[in-house]
């Protein structure tokens, strides 16, 4: 029997059982690639789109500038990875949460949307900088936005067909007014400049609460009086005033002397 300690060692990239995998040199690059994106998402989180270079990515990542460009053309590229990556993760966690009924899904992927939304609050705010001074990241955010739309839209057009929903003539319409809604109140609530920073638990299941609730009455037509509060009561009906007194007919005038 062999010495174990003698045995050959399969060459770099195989493993014990013969199938070819990674090599040290590759597992090593992923692995700078990987702290290079962590680097980029900091950056730009801390110092928004404009004022993010190449320089402080890599400070950051505390690597040398030229190995950068090992991995990314330039900002924008490393940009738009950290963005995919975060979209990444907003899908997978909304994925874990379809289950139960209509409203219960419903909730679960707001629930995800925001969540991960407040967590990367300054990331966001970058996007919408960075889309107005680049047309790269501008086409990012079409992009990006317009698959949140297609799958609203697809889920209205499938339940619609199923008779699971109420009439509506515009899928496509629709799905771009829901997802503005979740979009647009997401920022204004976790994003805009007075709010970062202050974002809690209960400020996200609010958010979730509240537009789930719009969205459900939107879609389905039902909607929970526990959100949104209760129907006013109806005022009570108001006193009936008095009857008049009838006034009392006038004296004749004396006659004239």
């Amino acid at each position: 029997m062999p010495d174990p300690d003698e045995t050959p060692l399969p060459p770099d990239g195989v493993g014990a059982d013969g199938e070819r995998g990674p090599t040290k040199r590759q597992l090593q690059a992923a692995a700078t690639r990987e702290r290079m994106l962590a680097a980029a998402r900091e950056v730009f989180e801390t110092r928004g789109y404009s004022e993010a270079s190449v320089a402080l990515i890599t400070k950051a990542a505390d690597t040398a500038h030229g190995t950068f460009y090992l991995y990314f053309k330039n900002k924008d590229e490393a940009f738009i990875e950290v963005i995919r990556s975060v979209g990444e993760e907003m899908r997978d966690l909304s994925r874990s949460r379809l289950q139960g009924d209509r409203r219960e899904s419903l909730e679960g992927v707001l629930q995800s949307f925001f969540e991960v939304f407040a967590a990367h609050a300054p990331l966001w705010r970058a996007l919408l900088e960075g889309m107005i001074l680049s047309p790269a990241i501008e086409s990012l955010w079409w992009a990006t936005s317009r698959s949140f739309v297609e799958r609203i839209a697809h889920r209205l057009e499938r339940e619609q067909a199923l008779g699971l929903c109420r009439p509506i003539p515009d899928t496509r319409r629709a799905a771009e007014a829901l997802a503005s809604m979740a979009e647009w109140t997401a920022f204004r609530r976790f994003a805009s400049s007075h709010r970062l920073g202050t974002t809690t638990p209960a400020d996200v299941d609010a958010a979730v609460a509240t537009v789930t609730d719009l969205w459900f009455q939107a879609v389905y037509g039902q909607a929970d009086p526990t959100v949104l509060g209760s129907p006013a009561e109806p005022s009570p009906p108001a006193e009936p005033s008095p009857p008049a007194e009838p006034s009392q007919p006038a004296e004749p005038a004396p006659p004239p002397a």
